[in-house]
């Protein structure tokens, strides 16, 4: 679940959902009396922790965590690898986007909230790609980075890290997960921690209650908000180098479009298409056992 849920598109909720624990994941989270905490009654707290659920879940993400963040890390910090990398990534919310929109009726109302998911999208996008900087305001767009990417961690069809990636951090909580022993990496997580946290109070009610009611509507929304992601996902950009917590990123300057004739559109094409082929059997295999 956490393996699928760094990569850009692909769900950790989706996995849950088709393994049979959603509901479960869903109303486990609801029960934690976070309340609890504000009023020091720790014992509250912790026994309303469901061990026998939460320990085998949290031990596994942790371990991808650590593990596949140093790969990712690698992959984002060569121009060359970084294109491909988006561009597989690309391919498998293609992948992702064609299955729900299989879910729908395409009528007035799920076109509208499409609609109004792509623009939101876009927009967060737009403004967000190839922002980097030190400061008390990108620690605040870290809080409400990991206040929405825990969001959207809960709802089946979209990982958090596609919102991190929307919101132009997913290069520095990448390298932040792999480096976790460094001091800044530690704030970077901190930042996220407080907005997850914040995120988890809110949101397993509200979307348990969404879900329930309008499911076909919310379904909508998120294939709107992937289908403006795109921008996001973009493989082909003009980078500039930012230093930042001792470790050189590249940022995305300006939009381009290569050659259609020439090798790095060729790779980069065949990374999505590969990225789409892979995602779309492994979804067809698990909907056959559904």
């Amino acid at each position: 679940m956490a393996l699928t849920d760094m990569v850009p598109g692909i769900s950790g909720s989706t996995i849950a959902l088709v393994l049979g624990f959603y509901q479960k994941l869903l109303t486990s989270i609801k029960n934690i009396e976070f309340k609890s905490l504000f009023k020091f009654e720790f014992k509250n707290f912790i026994k309303s922790f469901d061990f026998t659920f939460f320990i085998p879940l949290m031990s596994g993400m942790i371990f991808s965590f650590l593990v596949f963040s140093k790969l990712f890390s690698f992959f984002l910090s060569d121009e060359s690898f970084r294109s491909n990398f988006l561009s597989f990534f690309l391919g498998a919310v293609f992948s992702c986007i064609y299955f729900l929109l299989k879910e729908i009726k395409i009528d007035f109302y799920n076109f509208l909230l499409m609609l109004l998911g792509c623009i939101i999208s876009l927009s967060i996008s737009y403004f967000s790609v190839g922002e980097i900087s030190l400061s008390f305001n990108f620690e605040i767009k870290l809080i409400i980075s990991g206040f929405i990417a825990i969001f959207a961690m809960l709802l089946p069809g979209i990982s958090g890290s596609l919102i991190f990636v929307m919101l132009g951090v997913y290069p520095i909580v990448i390298n932040a997960l792999s480096n976790i022993s460094n001091l800044e990496s530690l704030k970077i997580l901190a930042c996220l921690a407080i907005g997850i946290f914040f995120g988890l109070l809110v949101f397993p009610k509200i979307i348990l209650f969404f879900l329930k009611k309008y499911y076909f509507l919310v379904l909508s929304f998120l294939i709107g908000l992937m289908f403006g992601s795109i921008y996001a996902l973009w493989p082909f950009w003009i980078y500039k180098k930012n230093v930042f917590a001792n470790k050189t990123f590249l940022v995305a300057a300006k939009f381009k479009f290569p050659e259609i004739f020439s090798l790095e559109f060729f790779l980069a094409f065949s990374f999505l298409i590969l990225g789409f082929f892979i995602f779309f059997k492994l979804k067809q295999k698990i909907l056959k056992k559904t």
